[in-house]
């Protein structure tokens, strides 16, 4: 899928191409699942005291097994560099999936996840994190990221696509619904309050 999108460094429009991630954009895909969890911005040079747990991720990433596999994330590129991403996949494994990629960073951070809502499960296609660029924002990169998903999703029989919202965040809800999601229930992980959202097919 192509886009053509306003580049905002030199203000023409440049193409944007989405593509299945390999296992050489792991160090990008964890740079985006953790902006998800508000860890880091995407902008940012990684902290020295995160270094160990950004690398350790950058392996659980290079997985296939795991909940930020490349293998479930797709690639927003733009002028011949990744700029942003989306993690996805099926619900049904998800439990599984959970307790590799949970224990993995248990082992190497010390972080205890388990107390983490079951964010999905069987018959949902969740979208689990994305992260855009900063100097990419604002041209419409995510909305296509979040598009070419769904339509995914809903072509592949998905009973429905659901997502996590901080409910700290109105303007992103706000934005998520303009898309046809709807509030579905509360759920805590990662330390916050999130609502869960829900966009079911209109075909259905």
């Amino acid at each position: 899928m192509d886009a053509r999108l306003l580049d905002s460094g030199c203000k023409t429009l440049c193409n944007v191409q989405l593509r299945d991630a390999s296992m050489a954009d792991a160090p990008f895909i964890a740079r985006v699942v953790l902006a998800g969890i508000d860890m880091l911005d995407m902008g940012e040079e990684i902290p020295e005291e995160q270094n160990m747990i950004f690398e350790h991720l950058v392996d659980i990433c290079r997985m296939e097994d795991t909940l930020y596999s490349f293998r479930h994330t797709r690639i927003a590129e733009a002028d011949g560099m990744a700029v942003g991403a989306l993690v996805a996949y099926d619900g049904s494994p998800y439990g599984e999936m959970r307790a590799k990629t949970f224990g993995l960073v248990q082992q190497t951070s010390g972080m205890d996840l388990s107390k983490n809502a079951m964010e999905t499960g069987p018959g949902e296609f969740y979208l689990d994190s994305m992260a855009i660029l900063p100097e990419y924002r604002g041209h419409g990169i995510g909305h296509a990221l979040m598009r070419d998903r769904m339509e995914w999703a809903f072509r592949k029989g998905f009973e429905s696509v659901t997502l996590l919202v901080d409910k700290d965040k109105p303007h992103l809800q706000a934005y998520y619904e303009s898309l046809g999601f709807v509030q579905m229930c509360e759920m805590f992980v990662f330390g916050a309050w999130y609502w869960k959202l829900c966009c079911v097919s209109s075909t259905r």
